[in-house]
């Protein structure tokens, strides 16, 4: 079986921005660069910029400052992303201290049926006593809830319904309670993203049965 592969990755700083004018919103864009371009959002007072050439996208409204990266795999650079969220903070004023929540998607190859190793994986009960119970059974997901302070950690395996050949991972890490400086809040998605790939993968791979 194949290792975590990232699919997206997105951090999320809850963060006093206050209320977008234009004037604020040519400031942040002139602070992020060229190469994100504005898109339209159904969220009344919010931005979003993306940057189509890097995978990256911007979104902010009143309460909230988010960076998002995708890709096949998805890159993600910690000292460009402090600097992008850093020319926000300073343009508009912010104090460095941020609850953050990350959330990393993720795929694994399942060489084979997602579905049908979920099934043996995933529960005790013999998959022809399972489907017996539940006629039409697809596959099964499982749900890891764990602390480490300051973050509540939640970690979710499934297949992938899209495309049955992956098993779909998905990983959230929120210290909601807990404010911190952006530096800090990098140098803890960087080391989520290295367990994610190197200990947390050894693990759900025992899980699945690799």
């Amino acid at each position: 079986m194949s290792n975590l592969e990232f699919r997206q990755i997105q951090l999320n700083l809850n963060a006093a921005v206050g209320p977008l004018n234009d004037v604020r919103r040519m400031r942040i864009m002139d602070a992020v660069g060229e190469g994100f371009n504005p898109q339209p959002v159904p969220i009344a007072g919010a931005i979003a910029l993306v940057n189509p050439l890097s995978r990256e996208a911007l979104f902010l409204n009143e309460n909230q400052l988010q960076y998002t990266c995708d890709g096949m795999p998805a890159q993600f650079s910690p000292s460009r992303v402090e600097s992008l969220l850093a020319a926000v903070r300073d343009t508009l004023l912010l104090e460095d201290r941020f609850p953050m929540v990350l959330q990393v998607i993720a795929h694994i190859d399942a060489n084979g049926s997602a579905f049908e190793r979920t099934v043996e994986a995933f529960t005790p009960i013999p998959p022809t006593t399972l489907r017996g119970y539940f006629p039409g059974l697809r596959g099964l997901g499982l749900r890891i809830t764990f602390e480490e302070t300051p973050y509540i950690c939640d970690l979710r395996i499934e297949p992938l319904f899209s495309d049955p050949a992956f098993f779909f991972v998905q990983f959230n890490a929120g210290s909601q309670q807990t404010a911190q400086s952006l530096a800090a809040i990098l140098d803890d998605t960087t080391h989520w993203l290295n367990r994610l790939q190197g200990e947390m993968n050894d693990v759900i791979q025992e899980i699945l049965g690799a």
